[in-house]
């Protein structure tokens, strides 16, 4: 612990247990994150639900739940609960995500020569053995909207732990129309800049 209360830790040493998994569902809710027993993740469960139901695809659904899996698996290696979660976690989970090898089930093969190449068709990068910058600002916006929902139920924790950095110079919604809803200002916090 600093003399702040913040607590110090090895970000290299840190290796996500092989806890749950996400599954196809066959159901209106296509995707779910179940625990090490095979039983859903009950808040995860309400988000996903509440998604679905806000108009997204399936494959949305499938996305935000490998995201929500990864910060569940990096909580339980730091021991911390979901709803305790602070921006100090926030934080350690992306400069985690920044220095950390993906965890495979198998190893690569083929695909081991094709990292940084650039597809011909596509013209998108083959995916590398690292998170990249579009990935980890990916899973930052996953749980800001996460958390966003969970408060909002009254369900989490009172403060959103994705915070957004102020605009430059002034406060956010400092000129705002009171008849207008506010608007999101300023860039979350943690998020890496994308390679040009």
């Amino acid at each position: 612990m600093s003399s702040f209360g913040e607590v110090h830790r090895d970000l290299q040493s840190i290796r996500l247990a092989r806890w749950g998994r996400v599954v196809p569902t066959g159901e209106v809710i296509p995707y779910v994150v179940v625990d090490h027993e095979g039983r859903p993740v009950e808040p995860i469960q309400r988000f996903l639900r509440d998604f679905m139901g806000r108009g997204h695809s399936a494959g949305s659904v499938r996305s935000y739940a490998f995201d929500l899996h990864r910060w569940w698996r990096f909580l339980i290696a730091i021991d911390v609960s979901w709803d305790r979660a602070t921006s100090d976690d926030v934080r350690d989970f992306v400069l985690w995500m920044g220095q950390a090898d993906k965890q495979r089930r198998a190893p690569r093969t083929k695909s081991a020569g094709l990292v940084g190449q650039v597809n011909p068709i596509t013209r998108k990068a083959y995916p590398g053995d690292r998170y990249s910058a579009r990935t980890i600002r990916h899973s930052n916006a996953v749980l800001r909207c996460f958390y966003e929902y969970v408060i909002d139920a009254g369900q989490g924790p009172l403060v959103n732990p994705v915070r957004r950095d102020r605009v430059r110079g002034r406060r956010a919604n400092a000129h705002h129309n009171p008849l207008e809803p506010f608007r999101p200002e300023g860039r979350l916090r943690y998020n890496p800049k994308l390679p040009r």
